[in-house]
């Protein structure tokens, strides 16, 4: 008997060309989609950890009737314990579920570029923002090793905010620093300072308190502390806005030197300098960070105890995520009003109504600006 067998049918390579087109086709046009909502995803997190460390700020407000100060601690700035560089987040961290750890600082007493804070705090979950490229990073940009990272920082409004001195003879003069021990800003957040609900007259919902700064990855890129030659009392926020470029993505220009010889901002959790841990609101988000100083000496020898232009930063889309002193979260646009960038920024105490548009009266908290609807 014969048998007979029907042709089984197959694709030819043609077929099998034209599906392989529209899969890739369809996966290009899915990719950014995905992309996006996994941005999304991010950013609300993001959203979430400002939102907790807004709200432990009102917590330990309740406790304590004032606000964390954003740098404070024991000692003086030469000599022992904490220096008085103590980051306002480890005063906080009992409000953060994280009782023991606060316990365990101030049993120890450490600065806080001691590498015992690498094991000790190193990668708190609610100061990483999940689109930071730079959270788990080990070495800055300038290859020295971290204290921990963090990507947030605390408000000081728009004056240039300063780490740890009045002035240099401090840095030599320990009965000086025990003075002088109070840094005010005009932000809520200064050294030494413990800001009260009723000082705040611009409203809770109307100055800022909380936003991100990113952690630095390379030496040229987003969140580098540039080193910017002046003096404060006559240096406009525009010669720090000139040396950020205006490529894909944003890069530090020709004329840039960065600070290089200490550990970068977002490599130390626990130090509370404004070079760390200060956000200003002068330049627009997402722009240049500035050091500012008279000399390369200064560059060289008190980078994290000088005053400087403090922009947040980060890697979401357009703009970054601002928590208020009343405990809500908004974005602000990097394209946000920042007035008249040619003039020097106010002093520390008193100046009235902010010269930097809508930005700088977000920063301040008793300016007496009137803000009708945040920006967003």
């Amino acid at each position: 008997m014969r048998r007979s067998f029907a042709r089984r049918g197959g694709f030819t390579l043609v077929e099998l060309l034209v599906v392989i087109a529209i899969i890739g086709i369809l996966v290009g046009l899915l990719l950014p989609a995905v992309q996006a909502a996994r941005e999304a995803a991010r950013r609300m997190q993001c959203s979430n950890n400002i939102k907790q460390l807004a709200l432990a700020a009102l917590n330990y407000e309740s406790a304590y009737k004032r606000f964390p100060s954003r740098q404070g601690g024991s000692g003086t700035i030469r000599t022992q314990n904490q220096r008085m560089r103590m980051s306002g987040f480890a005063n906080m961290l009992p409000f953060l579920e994280q009782a023991p750890l606060y316990n365990q600082i101030q049993a120890e007493q450490r600065s806080p570029w001691d590498n015992w804070y690498r094991q000790n705090g190193g990668l708190l979950s609610f100061l990483h923002c999940p689109s930071d490229p730079g959270w788990g990073r080990t070495r800055d940009p300038n290859n020295r090793t971290w204290d921990g990272n963090v990507c947030y920082g605390f408000s000081a409004g728009d004056c240039y905010a300063r780490g740890a001195w009045h002035n240099l003879s401090e840095r030599d003069d320990t009965n000086v620093s025990i003075q002088r021990p109070t840094i005010r800003t005009r932000g809520v957040f200064g050294r030494h300072t413990y800001v009260t609900m009723g000082q705040i007259t611009d409203g809770t919902s109307n100055t800022l308190a909380f936003s991100e700064r990113r952690i630095p990855t390379d030496q040229n890129g987003k969140g580098m502390v540039a080193w910017s030659a002046g003096d404060v009392d006559v240096y406009v926020p525009l010669t720090c806005r000139a040396l950020w470029g205006t490529g894909a993505g944003g890069r530090y220009g020709a004329g840039y030197v960065r600070f290089n010889r200490d550990t970068q901002a977002g490599y130390r959790w626990a130090d509370g300098a404004a070079f760390f841990h200060a956000v200003t609101t002068i330049l627009p988000p997402n722009t240049a960070v500035c050091l500012i100083g008279n000399s390369d000496d200064w560059r060289a020898t008190g980078g994290h105890y000088g005053p400087g232009i403090w922009t947040p930063t980060s890697e979401h889309v357009g703009g970054v995520q601002c928590g208020y002193a009343d405990g809500s979260v908004h974005f602000v646009s990097e394209n946000i009003d920042t007035g008249n960038l040619g003039v020097v920024a106010p002093p520390e105490n008193g100046g009235g109504i902010s010269p930097y548009g809508v930005w700088g009266a977000l920063g301040s908290k008793s300016a007496g600006e009137v803000i009708s609807e945040l920006p967003e």
